[in-house]
């Protein structure tokens, strides 16, 4: 992990008295975040400022606090179900990371049309696997718009947009996590929350993720139309890639090989969990801060750290960036995650709404 990463953690997430302290110096700056969130919000409520609506039905999916819930395996999820289902669907992102802020196509359902200096790992990443058009733009309305122009999407799936208020939503999906620990709640920068947990009254469905098979407790609906419903993210397969595709393996092939573990995300300990769950034997870990760009200095620490192992694993998201680097082949793959949810049919019934199939 990165001396900022650890750093970061230790401040939210730390008991003693270093951790104490700097709370106290940044809660001044926790407190001018607050009132700048309920400034705005008031500003929404009260129509000063507009939310702009897209011509066709849009759904969000997002989370309260930073990073690591979970979003963009569950909106490839759910994109692709709604696709399944013959609706005419895009994904709408902000293309976090990516150079290009203006609304473009990142993929069109088959081919990936942009890179990750442009678009962002993420997107790149959605427009790679989802199976449906991805749009990325820092302007979601601008976005939305052309993705309905472009694709004739009937349906907008958008990625971590539950804070971007400025594209009016029909239903806000909201991730949650059930194993929460220190700061929860506390406001940036003295923890990891982007608005307070109260916000949730804003989420049509509340989706709390667990991380094993014990019973989680879900906190009691906000209003009578809002749904709390356990979703949960597991290691369905690993990816390699192979000429321009990335190909599925078998999660067994993890079974005995000696591991190194690359990543570049807010919470890497699942990819360890699922690691020693296949009987892998985790050599060495290298972690990167979340949306590292890699380069050739990280090509050739990885390389070197590497050369004692059967495998190079890591998560899908950093695999659209380290799989421009030579590496051996097939020693590079990726775990990908799959999603289950609760009452599913139902859920995706109610994204839908009377938007219908294509009739195909």
């Amino acid at each position: 992990m990165s001396d900022a990463a650890r750093s970061v953690e230790r401040l939210w997430d730390g008991t003693g008295l270093a951790a104490r302290v700097g709370r106290a110096l940044l809660t001044p700056a926790a407190g001018l975040y607050a009132a700048g969130l309920g400034v705005r919000n008031a500003a929404y409520r009260a129509g000063v400022l507009r939310s702009r609506a897209a011509a066709v039905r849009t759904v969000s999916v997002g989370n309260v606090r930073v990073g690591g819930t979970g979003k963009t395996p569950f909106t490839r999820w759910l994109a692709t179900r709604i696709h399944e289902r013959g609706v005419p669907v895009a994904i709408v992102t902000r293309g976090y990371g990516g150079s290009d802020r203006a609304a473009h196509v990142v993929g069109d359902g088959v081919r990936v049309a942009s890179t990750v200096l442009r678009s962002g790992d993420e997107a790149v990443m959605l427009a790679r696997t989802s199976g449906v058009p991805v749009v990325a733009g820092a302007d979601r309305a601008a976005a939305a718009a052309l993705a309905i122009a472009t694709f004739r999407s009937r349906l907008l799936v958008c990625d971590d947009a539950f804070q971007h208020r400025a594209l009016r939503r029909d239903l806000d999906l909201v991730l949650v996590d059930a194993g929460e620990r220190g700061g929860l709640g506390r406001l940036l920068p003295i923890g990891p929350l982007r608005e307070p947990l109260r916000a949730l009254k804003r989420a049509h469905v509340v989706l709390v993720r667990s991380h094993d098979d014990d019973a989680v407790a879900l906190p009691p609906a906000a209003f009578p139309e809002q749904r709390v419903l356990r979703v949960r993210f597991a290691p369905n397969a690993l990816v390699q890639p192979v000429a321009a595709a990335w190909q599925e393996i078998g999660l067994a092939a993890l079974a005995g090989q000696r591991v190194l573990a690359v990543t570049a995300v807010a919470r890497p300990a699942p990819l360890y969990g699922a690691l020693r769950s296949w009987e892998a034997e985790l050599v060495h870990v290298l972690e990167y801060p979340d949306h590292h760009a890699y380069d050739a200095r990280d090509w050739q620490a990885i390389a070197g750290a590497a050369k004692d192992v059967d495998l190079i694993v890591t998560t899908e998201k950093d695999l659209v960036k380290l799989e421009a680097f030579p590496f051996a082949r097939g020693k590079l793959v990726a775990v990908r995650l799959g999603v289950a949810v609760e009452d599913a049919d139902a859920l995706l019934t109610r994204v839908i709404g009377d938007t219908g199939g294509s009739g195909a």
